[in-house]
């Protein structure tokens, strides 16, 4: 058995694909915020430089450097 389309009509998004957009997709698809993990000060720390580490790759040599530097390695 075969199903064939009776319409095809073209799908035309009207909204923007901005930051707010897909955090709405996101909690669409996956229902939601998780519940929120109880993390250390000590975990967080280390979880925020690791983060700021990872965008300091992205800058020039020196700034990079400099940003390591300033996280204590």
């Amino acid at each position: 058995m075969s199903i064939k389309p009776t319409a095809v009509r073209q799908i035309v998004g009207i909204h923007v694909k901005d930051i707010e957009w897909i955090i709405a997709l996101w909690f669409a698809i996956h229902g939601g915020d998780p519940a929120p993990e109880h993390l250390s000060q000590a975990q967080v720390q280390a979880a925020a430089a690791g983060l700021i580490k990872a965008a300091a790759a992205h800058l020039d040599p020196g700034k990079a450097k400099a940003v390591t530097a300033a996280l204590g390695g």
